[in-house]
């Protein structure tokens, strides 16, 4: 199977039946000694719209996953009102939310930091934070890890054998739906999946960062008119005239 024909809706349901074929999907929260199986990982990167599309997805296939949120996004706001309310959406499906935690952010006190974006993430959905992905580990080459919490790049399911990404719409030479049959020697496999990779029709990083850029603008251009202070005539899909226009 080409990229192209993965990285779609349809094709990845047919993904996620699979690996319930061959074993239990599990959250990282479920996790104990005698746990085999699949763990489901994604990380939300960009875009907390398309992350409530694939919950949905997994949701309406009768498999729940681990939805990893960024606090410090430069794309979404996790503690915007709507955004809240898809993480909510998401745990009310069954998900588990978990930190998806940036190093790089925090120079000084890296523990520190770590503590307090559990915390904001905590309040936001009401419940403990138990577990915890590196956001681009392998680019600041920063490993760390924190007593208590379950840790995505630990090395009972982080290996070559027994580890699935998608990072980059690149499985590096992996063959997902084969790959994924190791489970049988492996016992414990890690999945990784980014939410923003997939939609009905494949598109491709370029298509994919016109369309976040355009959703998000759009909504800055609705809450922009929001008290009739700055209407006009051309409405929300005037950005995307534009952006047309420039060919991005």
């Amino acid at each position: 199977m080409t990229s192209q024909n993965f990285f779609t809706y349809s094709s990845y349901i047919k993904f996620i039946n699979k690996m319930k074929s061959l074993g239990s999907i599990l959250r990282f929260k479920d996790i104990n000694k005698e746990s085999k199986g699949f763990i489901l990982r994604h990380d939300i990167d960009f875009d907390l719209g398309l992350a409530l599309e694939m919950a949905i997805i997994e949701r309406d296939n009768d498999v729940k996953s681990t939805y990893f949120v960024l606090t410090g996004c430069e794309t979404y706001n996790a503690l915007s009102n709507s955004n809240r309310a898809i993480i909510l959406n998401m745990l009310k499906m069954g998900h588990e939310i978990g930190l998806h935690f940036d190093p790089t952010r925090w120079h000084c006190d890296i523990e520190t930091g770590f503590q307090e974006e559990v915390r904001i993430l905590s309040e936001i959905i009401g419940k403990d934070i138990k577990s915890v992905s590196l956001h681009n580990p392998s680019v600041h080459n920063q490993y760390p890890s924190f007593n208590g919490f379950n840790n995505a790049y630990d090395n009972r399911y982080f290996g070559q054998d027994r580890y699935l990404s998608d990072s980059s719409m690149n499985f590096r030479g992996k063959a997902p739906f084969s790959f994924i049959e190791n489970v049988k020697s492996v016992e414990l496999m890690q999945v990784l999946i980014h939410p923003m990779h997939y939609s009905d029709l494949f598109s491709g990083y370029g298509e994919i960062t016109a369309q976040t850029f355009v959703s998000n603008m759009n909504k800055f251009y609705a809450d922009w008119c929001v008290n009739e202070t700055f209407v006009d005539d051309v409405g929300p899909s005037y950005l995307e005239c534009f952006l047309h226009k420039l060919k991005l």
